[in-house]
């Protein structure tokens, strides 16, 4: 690609950010940890937030919290924190120290534009033609969708790093990894910390790897991986997700597809209410908090007992949207169209022959799409594979499509 063909794409997605800027955040107790932890990020890496400043943050409307500036709270102040995936912390900090006259939450929506722009342009490099490069630039670069949460202030953007290692593998057309195997490595593990659900993914992927090469790279390389998952990954448990997963389809428990669900069917049970504001809600103690996990895992045992089938349905339509837009949370006649678009995609994969991209998307989301509905957030990683896979499916038909109207048109003069 020419420079000025870069500088125009660059320039076309920038303004297309821009038109189709996400004016939501995520809640204000989900978002404050990981922005006040990087403002009080200290040499031992601790997650600590100021537990004094919260309470300002939280009342202000998301255009005030844009322009907050999130400055070291006193000791006194600082609380541990320990409840989501902390790598977000330190992709904030980075953010802050390079785009250091942004206020820290227009640092991050920045910094993950630039970082979509960049990395758009790399993939528009692997394309072998114009036309395939044009696809791939409407149905991904600018693609509001897409663009919708690059310019969302949480770590759900980040789920891409896996799909693009996946990407310079294919490109490397066959040729062995050998010891870059090892960058490979490195940025599985960082975004294993940024979201540990795509642990799964970067398994298979070293796996795959280790079977197709058969290095002892590639098996250093899976076990270093291995071995990293068990020494810092949370103890986050999938019970509450998995209950409140019942509510995305019809089920007769009247379950509703909202952490609320979850909350409230534990009051019915203890009598206990789940409060989850900072700083002092019950929800980050240890103890409640398990005693809670507990009780929903009993209810969800008990109700897979009595309603198999509805957990059967619900894996099989949430993994195949998986293959589409994923569950579209307005609409559950548009997810259900979602599920049968994704089926064609996949059916139309495997006349291809794309078995291996197939594995590569569902293994980015069976760490929970068995029970969860694959919302676009939580499936965000796989829309740059199928991006990839509609202009590999696209192209040819077009090419197709190009010689029946080159012959019509010449039937037509003659």
């Amino acid at each position: 690609m020419s420079i000025g063909y870069m500088v125009l794409a660059s320039a076309v997605m920038l303004l297309a950010a821009l038109a189709f800027w996400n004016p939501g955040s995520q809640g204000a107790g989900w978002m404050y940890p990981y922005f006040s932890g990087a403002a009080n990020l200290g040499p031992d890496l601790a997650w600590r937030i100021d537990a004094a400043t919260y309470a300002e943050f939280a009342r202000l409307p998301y255009a005030g919290q844009m322009d907050y500036e999130f400055v070291r709270g006193q000791a006194g102040d600082l609380v541990p924190y320990s409840i989501l995936d902390r790598g977000y912390v330190f992709i904030v900090w980075v953010a802050q120290t390079l785009l250091f006259w942004l206020p820290s939450i227009k640092a991050v929506l920045w910094l993950q534009v630039i970082c979509h722009i960049a990395s758009v342009l790399w993939v528009l490099s692997l394309l072998s033609t114009p036309r395939q490069r044009l696809i791939f630039f409407v149905v991904y670069g600018i693609n509001p969708i897409v663009l919708h949460f690059v310019t969302f202030a949480y770590h759900y953007y980040w789920q891409v790093v896996p799909t693009l290692l996946w990407l310079a593998y294919e490109a490397r057309g066959g040729v062995r990894l050998e010891r870059k195997i090892y960058w490979m490595l490195a940025a599985m593990m960082s975004v294993f910390l940024v979201r540990q659900s795509t642990v799964l993914l970067s398994m298979f992927m070293l796996g795959y790897w280790l079977w197709k090469e058969r290095t002892v790279h590639a098996w250093i390389a899976l076990m270093a991986m291995l071995v990293f998952v068990l020494l810092v990954k949370s103890p986050s448990q999938p019970w509450h997700t998995a209950y409140v997963g019942l509510g995305a389809y019809p089920n007769a428990g009247g379950v509703e597809l909202s952490d609320d669900s979850g909350y409230n069917r534990y009051k019915a049970l203890s009598g206990i209410q789940i409060d989850t504001s900072l700083p002092g809600g019950n929800y980050y103690d240890e103890t409640a908090r398990a005693d809670y996990y507990r009780a929903l895992k009993k209810e969800l045992v008990g109700y897979a007992a009595q309603h198999p089938g509805e957990l059967v349905r619900n894996a099989i339509v949430n993994s195949a949207q998986s293959f589409s837009l994923g569950y579209l949370t307005m609409s559950r006649l548009l997810s259900y169209l979602s599920a049968g678009m994704g089926g064609l995609v996949l059916a139309i994969m495997a006349w291809h022959g794309m078995y291996m991209r197939a594995a590569v998307l569902f293994a980015g989301v069976v760490g929970f799409v068995l029970y969860f509905p694959p919302i676009p957030a939580y499936m965000f990683g796989n829309y740059l594979l199928l991006a990839w896979v509609l202009v590999h499916i696209a192209d040819p038909w077009l090419d197709k499509l190009g010689v029946v109207w080159a012959k019509w048109r010449r039937a037509k003069k003659e």
